[in-house]
């Protein structure tokens, strides 16, 4: 299993969780809970040791995203 199929299988297990696809999270729809379900991939990710610009490139996201999303779940 490549390392691109093992994030695809974790974001997979988040998003069947939420009732969510694959495409859904790492696609650009910006509705509420979607986002918020994104969030939880990017915290997963980073809880991993990932750093924020690995995280964008797996999720289709720019660096900056992720460490927005990352700031807003410590507040």
């Amino acid at each position: 299993m490549t390392p691109r199929e093992k994030h695809l299988q974790a974001i997979a297990e988040i998003a069947d969780e939420h009732g969510y696809t694959v495409e859904d999270i790492l696609g650009p729809c910006r509705h509420k809970h979607l986002v918020s379900v994104r969030h939880q991939c990017f915290a997963m990710f980073y809880d991993r040791g990932y750093s924020t610009p690995e995280i964008g490139r797996i999720m289709n996201r720019d660096h900056s995203t992720v460490c927005h999303a990352l700031n807003k779940r410590a507040i």
